[in-house]
């Protein structure tokens, strides 16, 4: 039967206060995925602005504006009030995104306005029937809805598959692979399935881009813990545990003082009819 973490009251609580770790430390996503949206904007002749849905601390809607250079504008679109902040601090003026509060679900945008809505990271907290129907609404006809997500290969990493078997330790509910879910829960989520089967879409189709990045012992420990996963491992185990069993990860597998962590960007991409 899958847990709750009442303790989250809701989908991003949990992320409150974390917004400047969270903008220090985490990954940003591979370029060629921002270009991947601008192109079909550009290709489809579409005029209208992009949107970045969970925006968070901007991390993507920097990487959206850094390749749109002017030619659309970039919205941030983020329910949590610490990440957009810590946002609006750290994006360049010269960017020219704005950032919007509002949730997934319900989204401040008119019919048929915009080029393209992308989600990085976060659609696996959205209810994603809601979303869709906002895309759906959104979107101008041609328009891209593309969910991206930065997510561990630990079949290629030796550190990465023992950080993944502690969290399962921790945390029984929760399997490799799978996703917290807006309710707080673990699920394995087929975002393709869901909008082959969505009338709406059409051309649904996945694509991945492989890259690696390195990092020091405190980097390590910083971005751990601006992840549910390890959040939710300090609260069954407490954070000291923790932090001696992610350190010890990381004296095992380090070189020179730096971890090497292979990731993949999967990118769900659908354009609407």
């Amino acid at each position: 039967m899958a847990t709750t973490f009442p303790n989250f009251e809701t989908p991003w609580s949990e992320f409150a206060g974390e917004g400047q770790n969270y903008d220090l430390y985490r990954p940003s996503y591979p370029s060629e995925v921002a270009k991947v949206i601008m192109d079909h904007a550009i290709h489809h002749r579409l005029g209208g602005d992009i949107v970045d849905v969970g925006s968070g601390t901007g991390l993507f809607t920097r990487a959206l504006a850094a390749e749109a250079q002017g030619r659309r504008s970039i919205i941030g679109v983020e329910p949590n009030t610490d990440m957009i902040r810590v946002a609006v601090k750290s994006t360049p003026r010269e960017l020219n995104i704005r950032f919007r509060i509002s949730p997934a679900e319900r989204l401040p945008f008119p019919v048929r306005c915009l080029s393209a809505v992308a989600a990085a990271t976060a659609a696996h907290r959205f209810d994603r029937s809601a979303f869709h129907n906002e895309v759906a609404r959104i979107l101008l006809p041609g328009g891209l809805l593309a969910l991206v997500h930065n997510r561990h290969r630990y079949l290629d990493s030796p550190a990465l598959s023992e950080y993944h078997d502690f969290v399962e330790q921790c945390i029984p509910e929760y399997h490799r692979g799978t996703f917290t879910t807006a309710a707080g829960t673990y699920s394995t989520i087929d975002f393709y399935g869901e909008l082959d089967t969505d009338l709406r879409f059409e051309d649904v189709k996945v694509r991945h881009w492989n890259w690696d990045f390195d990092t020091s012992l405190l980097h390590f420990l910083a971005l751990s813990f601006s992840s549910s996963l390890i959040q939710r491992s300090a609260v069954a185990i407490g954070e000291q545990a923790v932090v001696k069993q992610l350190t010890d990860i990381f004296e095992r597998h380090s070189q020179n003082g730096l971890l090497r962590q292979p990731h993949v960007t999967e990118v769900t991409l659908a354009t609407r009819q």
